[in-house]
């Protein structure tokens, strides 16, 4: 049989192969070479093999899309999705081509783009990337480019948070349920995304902490105080596995909905849900709780993030600060 037709015949005795590694070898030692190039690439390694030894970019991208879908919520896999397509047009065809180059032009035309805050849009897409090269260079033992660049200086965020006037203004006209429910977003700092889906089974038997699994799936604890322990006290575990004030905001947007009533009702400016996760860190700031731990119960990933968000709401805090340096 000439070498051609025997590499066929190979080929088609392939998918019947058992999957064991020893039989594997056997069948290796008994063919040839083709044989062993073919079963190594395309059964052993299938995600790696490539014809010429080469990683097509798409063929990673689309790799890295299946990888990450069951391991981030829907809104990052979305959010990065949306990146990787329209970084696609600027990386090279080859992934073991692609160098900071690539990377930096996408960036400069983003930070080109008009935007109230260009570098904090560019930082979410380089987080992005950074996730793709890092998954890829483990992957395929390609070079990860986007290691080298670090994340842009951002403009502190523009952010509505609500003052402790404002907040006991709220609560003294909510009614019913409302009081429940914006309670204990004032008390634990919760992210909109998190109160909906709060349940029982997030909740301590003694009622002394909410175990919540909160963006990039990260799992934290929130110790409850008495004011949350009290509004919680209010319902019986056993009649629901959700809370009757957690059901009547679980549409996406209801949470949003009422405070816009909210606020009108009190005639305070308009806030959202996150205006009062960000009373409640300032809040702590301000009583002395320090950062680490205020990063750790709001759940961010570093206490850099804390630091970039809250810092600059707190100058009267600050003044004074280096008054303990003037008897050096």
């Amino acid at each position: 049989m000439c070498r051609r037709g025997r590499s066929s015949a190979v080929e088609r005795q392939l998918p019947k192969l058992a999957p064991s590694w020893h039989v594997k070898k056997t069948f290796l030692d008994q063919h040839c070479s083709h044989a062993r190039r073919l079963i190594i690439g395309e059964v052993m390694f299938p995600s790696v093999y490539t014809a010429r030894g080469r990683i097509p970019t798409h063929q990673s991208i689309s790799a890295w899309l299946r990888y990450s879908q069951p391991r981030r919520t829907p809104r990052t896999y979305s959010h990065y999705a949306m990146v990787i397509d329209r970084f696609k047009p600027y990386a090279p065809l080859d992934m073991a081509d692609l160098t900071v180059e690539h990377i930096e032009r996408y960036l400069t035309k983003l930070l080109t783009a008009n935007s109230r805050n260009p570098g904090r849009m560019a930082n979410a897409h380089l987080t992005a990337i950074k996730s793709f090269c890092r998954w890829s260079a483990e992957r395929y033992e390609v070079p990860n480019p986007a290691a080298k660049i670090k994340m842009l200086p951002e403009k502190p965020p523009r952010q509505r948070v609500l003052t402790p006037t404002e907040y006991a203004s709220v609560l003294r006209i909510c009614r019913g349920l409302e009081s429940d429910a914006i309670t204990l977003l004032g008390h634990t700092g919760l992210r909109a995304s998190e109160f909906r889906s709060l349940t029982w089974a997030n909740v301590a038997d003694d009622l002394r902490s909410l175990s919540i699994t909160g963006k990039g799936r990260k799992h934290r604890l929130i110790p409850l105080n008495q004011t949350s322990q009290t509004c919680l006290r209010k319902y019986e575990r056993s009649h629901s596995t959700t809370m009757d004030f957690v059901k009547s905001y679980h549409a996406r947007d209801a949470l949003y909905k009422l405070c816009k009533r909210l606020a009108k009702r009190a005639e305070i400016n308009r806030f959202g849900p996150h205006a009062i996760r960000h009373y409640f860190a300032t809040e702590l700031l301000r009583r002395g709780v320090p950062i680490a731990k205020v990063s750790k119960i709001l759940g961010h990933a570093s206490i850099r993030t804390t630091e970039q968000i809250y810092i600059h709401w707190l100058p009267d805090d600050l003044a004074g600060a280096t008054d303990v340096l003037d008897w050096i």
